[in-house]
């Protein structure tokens, strides 16, 4: 009987459906001659004589090299997903149509200026073009679908999805209630995972944030009558005085899940007024890392507080909710979801004065909870799409006084020396409460209006020659300045970065790009005397030990002690957090509330308070029972002998792409397994969750960019991955195997060294 063929034969047969790269092509939506080159690891470099034509050519290169991507995320914004995919892909719908991306980005769309509207016009319209110029992608053909045609909205609807993966508060607020519900207020103090006050702030940098006000109190309070008393990434700037040519050094690599394609695309567009190189975000006209020649910029997610859940009261017959001043109007909203292979489901959408309610997108939870968000409102938007103009740290930050988007830590560098920072994002000023957990709406006083840009912290050219933001806390909590939040990650990650920048006045390139990929575990300094000094009973225990008293806290792939480390943190916590809140322990270390939410930010911030906890207490038996836990567990899923423990075996890595999770399309459209090391503490992030330790990394590093700018030729670049989406591209995991060196490629700068940089040359023309 003939064998039969594997998926990459079944792809083949399909063809390989590669974009067109040379020649002419006539396309509709320019107004004048686009050029496109592009480099051997498939880099592009669009040159246009306008904005209008350059955008689109961006568009352009996105809708060849990432067509299904596109379509993933037009009909995520629009909540049409189940349309294609079937019924798997409903959460993401639900989510989607509950919280309204589609109708706010229709009633944004006239309030942007023209030149924002004209760059988001023609990028859309560059999308349009490739599609109907390029063969469709293999997962469509697959699943017998086409693409649809982007719009505009579609860019608008896309940024407000951004808002909602990367805001670090209102998960966190549920998952507090649902602790505080189910094992009270005390359990709920205890499991807090309160910023350590020994841990850095991004300003003034170097340090500590010191002791944080008692938000959380003041949130109990507020809703002791009602329960009857019972979400990363790192960038940073180096100034010329630490550095060997003089001149600064930006680095930047975004933490965001392990997929394939990455949400970054590589790329170089040139105007004769502008040009700028870097990381482009796939579903836009914007760069949120990169340079223009003057000033180079690069991102990490804010974790400030820009949402707010309400406890309502909701009378659905009546359809009216529970107001200060009594019984107050509600919408109904009636949407029908098309399912592929099944029926249409018609989800009931209720919104209340506050925002609509969640509740029913959630397991677990039984109370009736509204989301109010600053980015669930229609505004003008500015922010990464202007910043290629700036030529300084002033017109820089002006371009954000209107972004409402994810909020986010910007670092900056610039030709003439200067480094700096802003918080960015639209945040409320609250005048009740402080957002750590759901307020009961009835309650009245929750009006916010919004935090200006210059309400929010910055600095520019600080004393200690560098800015680190790792999302730690931005500056210490104090009682006269505005409140930012309390939830942030972990600070270690900037420790470390303070730590290692701080340490020498000779940064280049290259050592920048190790830093990237350092794996040092700062907390196991901090609790190695206490582990090291244990005597225990169990001989498992006692094999830990002997593996992590020579260890050297580096979590590398090649470690085993590493492995012990990494398994025995996430027991800890989980016998810490079971012995504080014993019906709730789950959501105390990063449990979410179903397919829509599987996880919260609880998770990746759990060490510094487990590090307190074990420092203010006896706590041998836990620690050594941990210690037991670890090793058994190795010894059980890998063998007895330690050489087959090292933690880039046992956690390797894999890109996942959203039709590998079944086989056989996993071993052609996956990438991986690898080893890698480090954890989500490591400068090098690679997101271990308590619950699951030994699971595919939670986040990565998706792209790593080192900017030079003493000689913007320099600068290095890569992608997890490749350029392409298409499995049967060169391009699709090309720069794979230098992410997992610390390597990069350049992107040349200058007109001439781009021109003789690219291999590929495609002249698009106006059609006649």
């Amino acid at each position: 009987m003939p064998a039969r063929p594997g998926p990459r034969s079944l792809l083949r047969v399909l063809g390989r459906r590669l974009p067109r790269t040379r020649g002419e092509l006539r396309v509709s939506g320019i107004g004048e001659v686009v050029a496109i080159g592009r480099d051997r690891w498939g880099i592009p470099y669009v040159e246009a004589a306008n904005d209008a034509d350059a955008w689109f050519g961006l568009g352009f290169c996105h809708g060849q090299d990432r067509g299904f991507q596109l379509e993933l995320l037009a009909r995520a914004g629009r909540g049409t997903l189940a349309e294609l995919l079937g019924r798997a892909a409903l959460p993401i719908d639900r989510l989607s149509r509950t919280l309204g991306f589609r109708r706010i980005a229709d009633a944004q769309l006239p309030m942007l200026d023209p030149d924002v509207r004209s760059g988001i016009d023609a990028y859309v319209a560059g999308v349009n073009a490739a599609a109907t110029a390029s063969p469709r992608p293999h997962e469509l053909v697959l699943l017998r679908g086409r693409r649809t045609a982007w719009a505009a909205t579609d860019v608008l609807a896309f940024l407000g999805l951004q808002s909602l993966a990367l805001a670090g508060n209102w998960d966190t607020e549920l998952a507090r209630l649902q602790i505080l519900l189910a094992d009270g207020a005390d359990a709920l103090r205890e499991v807090e995972p309160t910023y350590g006050d020994w841990l850095p702030a991004t300003t003034p940098v170097g340090s500590c944030v010191g002791p944080a006000l008692d938000r959380l109190s003041a949130d109990l309070a507020l809703l002791r009558d009602v329960v009857g008393g019972s979400g990363a990434s790192n960038a940073w700037a180096i100034g010329g005085e630490r550095t060997l040519s003089g001149r600064p050094i930006l680095a930047n690599d975004p933490h965001l899940a392990p997929s394939v394609p990455a949400p970054w695309y590589l790329a170089h567009v040139r105007t004769p007024e502008w040009a700028v190189a870097g990381a482009s975000f796939v579903g836009g006209p914007a760069f949120p890392t990169g340079h223009n020649g003057h000033a180079a910029w690069g991102i990490t997610a804010g974790c400030s507080d820009s949402a707010d859940l309400f406890w309502e009261e909701v009378d659905t017959v009546a359809l009216t909710a529970r107001g200060p001043n009594g019984p107050e109007p509600i919408e109904r909203r009636r949407e029908e979801i098309a399912v592929r292979g099944g029926a249409p489901v018609v989800e009931e959408i209720l919104v209340t004065g506050r925002g609509p309610l969640v509740t029913p997108l959630l397991d677990g939870t039984d109370v009736a909870l509204s989301l109010r968000a600053t980015w669930l409102e229609a505004v003008p938007v500015r922010g990464f799409l202007d910043v290629h103009r700036a030529r300084d740290f002033g017109t820089f930050r002006d371009a954000f006084r209107a972004w409402p988007g994810p909020a986010l830590n910007v670092v900056y560098a610039d030709a003439g020396g200067h480094v700096g920072w802003q918080l960015i994002g639209t945040l409320p000023r609250r005048t009740a409460g402080n957002g750590t957990l759901p307020v009961p709406a009835w309650a009245g006083g929750w009006e916010a209006e919004h935090l200006s840009l210059d309400d929010l912290p910055r600095c520019l050219d600080p004393d200690a020659g560098f800015v680190a933001a790792a999302n730690n806390a931005p500056r210490a909590d104090v009682p006269d300045g505005p409140f930012l939040g309390v939830d942030w990650l972990d600070g270690y990650r900037a420790a470390r970065l303070v730590e290692a920048i701080g340490e020498r006045s000779d940064w280049d390139v290259s050592a920048t790009t190790e830093l990237q990929v350092d794996v040092t575990a700062v907390p196991w300094r901090e609790l190695r005397d206490l582990v090291l000094g244990l005597e225990p009973d169990a001989e498992p225990a006692r094999a830990a030990l002997d593996l992590l008293s020579g260890w050297d806290g580096v979590a590398s792939a090649d470690s085993a002690p590493a492995s012990v480390y990494e398994l025995f943190v996430a027991e800890l916590a989980s016998r810490l957090a079971r012995a504080a809140a014993p019906a709730s322990w789950q959501w105390a270390i990063g449990a979410g509330f179903g397919d829509a939410f599987p996880r919260t930010s609880f998770g990746a911030r759990v060490v510094s308070q487990l590090v307190a906890t074990i420092r203010a207490g006896d706590h041998a038996a836990e620690l050594a029972a941990a210690l037991a836990v670890a090793v058994s567990t190795l010894r059980h899923r890998f063998g007895p002998d330690p050489a087959d423990w090292a933690w880039g075996s046992v956690r390797p890595l894999h890109l996942l792409h959203p039709l590998g999770v079944r086989a056989p399309l996993d071993r052609l459209l996956n990438l991986g397994p690898v080893p890698i090391g480090g954890d989500a503490n490591t400068v090098a992030q690679a997101g271990v969750r308590p619950l699951e330790p030994l699971a595919n990394p939670a986040a990565i590093a998706n792209h790593r960019t080192v900017i030079d700018l003493a000689d913007f030729e320099r600068s290095r670049y890569v992608l997890a991955g490749g350029q392409s989406g298409n499995p049967l591209s060169p391009h699709y995991r090309d720069l794979f195997a230098l992410w997992q060196r610390g390597n990069g490629v350049p992107i040349a700068w200058s007109a001439d060294a781009a021109r003789s940089s690219t291999i590929d040359r495609l002249v698009l023309g106006p059609e006649a």
